[in-house]
């Protein structure tokens, strides 16, 4: 054993003062004191980690509701653009079937354009109106809570832009038909 104060090796186990320093010594044997060196502070280096940090956003609030303006303006545009195309087909539809018949019931050509004519207008005024409510269903896509109505009304309005695009391309033919009639001079038999 060895002196706590001094460091002075102790002759006999029970010695209760030191033989060097008369300092008193306890039952509990000390390690020999030595002046402590200073202690260095090793850093280790440490690698670049290969995990990238990933910017974090905030996240979007869940809309939730019923339908919203949009939604509402989708579906009832697509119904406006299916009855028109409707409307287009009963006064201009007639005609163009009319007009493939060699001998028209009609009593004059005048009727039938003008059928064509009106037709026409409604079925531009149905794309017109199907086209709206396809841009009214990408905004509530945006902006409102998913709803049964939008998606509805988008439905609707590609079928609305189908069926009125169909009477616009079958009078364009409509409309070529009676001008090579007109100017061939077809004699009307009635």
């Amino acid at each position: 054993m060895f002196c706590k104060n001094c460091g002075e090796k102790l002759e006999t186990p029970n010695q209760k003062f030191c033989a060097s320093c008369g300092s008193e010594i306890s039952n509990i044997p000390a390690a020999p004191q030595t002046p402590q060196a200073p202690q260095l502070k090793v850093e280790r280096y440490q690698a670049p980690s290969a995990v990238r940090s990933v910017p974090v956003y905030e996240s979007k609030p869940i809309r939730v509701g019923g339908p919203g303006p949009h939604s509402k303006k989708c579906f009832a545009f697509s119904i406006v653009s299916l009855g028109l195309a409707g409307a287009g087909f009963i006064f201009g539809g007639g005609n163009f079937f009319s007009l493939l018949m060699p001998y028209s019931p009609y009593p004059g050509i005048s009727i039938v354009v003008f059928g064509l004519i009106l037709g026409v207008i409604l079925n531009v005024t149905g794309l017109v109106f199907g086209i709206l409510s396809r841009t009214n269903s990408s905004k509530a896509g945006r902006n409102e809570p998913i709803n049964g109505l939008e998606k509805v009304g988008s439905v609707f309005a590609v079928f609305g832009i189908v069926t009125n695009s169909i009477p616009l391309a079958a009078a364009a033919v409509n409309l070529v038909i009676t001008l090579i009639s007109a100017l061939m001079i077809i004699p009307y038999y009635p």
